[in-house]
């Protein structure tokens, strides 16, 4: 007979969860990246874009490992950290004020908001925007976009590749022949980490992006080693922003709050947004700030639990 495993659903602007909670567990975990595929499959499993695993810390409130609907590392997850932090709050009673919470890029602050006493919102310090070509990772440097003539402001452009760029011709119509037709698409990549990798792409009409064919072409690029996350993202004014996103390992989502967090900190630097912004992306809104000091990027918006269950481990 196999052995059950209770689990919880939620999700963040629909960015949806499996989350397992072993914080008194003192057996051996099960093998999450091989279990994660089966577990998301919106058709044969329970259906998410990721798995949530938190296990007990002495340091922190909890350790979090996030598996990609692949079973791959997810690194750090926006969305995820405010399913986790409802679920501190709601079911394990963490109600003392601001939440530690260990990752794959170190402990995370969170907040939660709360009317009346339940939760209604958390606010994430995502620490500080990873700029730097090795760290994001990415393989290109300053000379691939330009060298050194234009002052150096911090963020890393790399020129979509001509192959990519090829391929996208038919719906990217960039330039000033855009027209009526195509996405209004620039061709040029802005690379950020927040503790996973994204690119950046600006765009007039990210709705006419075919994610499910463009987004793993960039994915998977040989320019990103550990692969990437794909924005394709609307500046609406100076405070606002829409966007789009095929997430790196999960495909098509309807929110990365990381990914919101990289595309407010690449639009601050090219003055096309302000640093405190709103991000709407399929599944609603986020609210974005980047502060001046000490530099951390800080993410505000709902989470929501769905159901719980069980499920077999074969």
């Amino acid at each position: 007979m196999s052995a059950m495993l209770d689990f919880l659903k939620y999700h963040g602007l629909g960015n949806d969860f499996i989350l397992i909670d072993r914080l008194d567990a003192r057996d051996a975990p099960p093998a999450w990246r091989v279990l994660a595929p089966a577990w998301c499959d919106r058709r044969t499993g329970i259906g998410a874009d990721g798995v949530l695993v938190l296990d007990a810390d002495a340091e922190v409130d909890a350790r979090l490992s996030i598996y990609n609907s692949d079973g791959s590392d997810g690194g750090m997850c926006g969305n995820g950290i405010r399913c986790v932090a409802r679920h501190l709050f709601e079911r394990r009673q963490r109600r003392a004020g601001t939440l530690r919470i260990r990752t794959g890029r170190g402990v995370v602050t969170v907040e939660p908001r709360t009317e009346g006493g339940r939760f209604t919102s958390a606010t994430v310090d995502m620490g500080e925007p990873i700029l730097d070509a090795d760290r994001i990772p990415v393989l290109a440097d300053r000379a691939a976009m330009g060298g050194h003539e234009t002052p150096w402001d911090g963020l890393l452009r790399v020129p979509l590749p001509r192959e990519i760029a090829d391929a996208w011709k038919g719906w990217s119509g960039g330039g000033d022949d855009a027209g009526d037709h195509g996405a209004g698409l620039e061709p040029v990549i802005r690379c950020v980490s927040m503790g996973n990798p994204h690119a950046v792409l600006f765009c007039a009409r990210p709705e006419l992006v075919p994610l499910e064919s463009a987004g793993p072409m960039l994915e998977t690029h040989a320019l990103f080693p550990a692969r990437t996350n794909v924005h394709f993202v609307r500046i609406e004014s100076a405070n606002s922003a829409t966007m789009r996103t095929w997430e790196r390992g999960a495909g098509s989502t309807l929110a990365c709050g990381t990914g919101a967090c990289a595309v407010l900190v690449a639009a601050a630097i090219e003055g096309k947004l302000q640093r405190n912004a709103t991000i709407r992306v399929p599944g609603g809104e986020l609210q974005v700030r980047w502060e001046q000091r000490p530099g951390h990027v800080v993410m505000a918006g709902p989470a929501t639990e769905v159901y719980r269950g069980s499920i077999a481990i074969a």
